[in-house]
């Protein structure tokens, strides 16, 4: 997921090959791990392109980095009356200098979320 997250666009399997040369993964680990990533709901096909005499299909995350996190956690036993204090502790690992703009960005999720609240009700 890594690769896909920090590439931004489709990718195939050879793309995958190419990009993780430096892995000793071979094509049947890759198409292996594409099939469970696809059966997880992680990725989806997006369309295909030709490498070199065959078609290969296009490969794309339908789930960000954070929301990866966010199930990873969960499926911790994390229950979500305590999601409020798994935050804090996040926001205590973050560097000093860097807490005041994380202070802001919560707040303005925390608007964000009275607001969309507000046009459900």
């Amino acid at each position: 997921m890594e690769l896909f997250w920090e590439k931004k666009e489709p990718l195939t399997s050879v793309d995958i090959s190419e990009f993780s040369a430096d892995r000793s993964w071979n094509g049947n680990y890759i198409h292996m791990m594409l099939r469970s990533l696809l059966k997880k709901g992680m990725i989806e096909v997006c369309g295909t392109v030709q490498c070199g005499t065959q078609y290969a299909r296009q490969f794309v995350p339908i789930v960000t980095k954070e929301q990866y996190a966010a199930k990873l956690v969960m499926s911790k036993g994390i229950e979500k009356n305590s999601i409020a204090a798994v935050t804090v502790a996040m926001v205590n690992e973050v560097n000093k200098a860097d807490e005041e703009g994380l202070v802001k960005q919560l707040e303005e999720i925390i608007q964000e979320l009275k607001n969309k609240e507000t046009k459900e009700s």
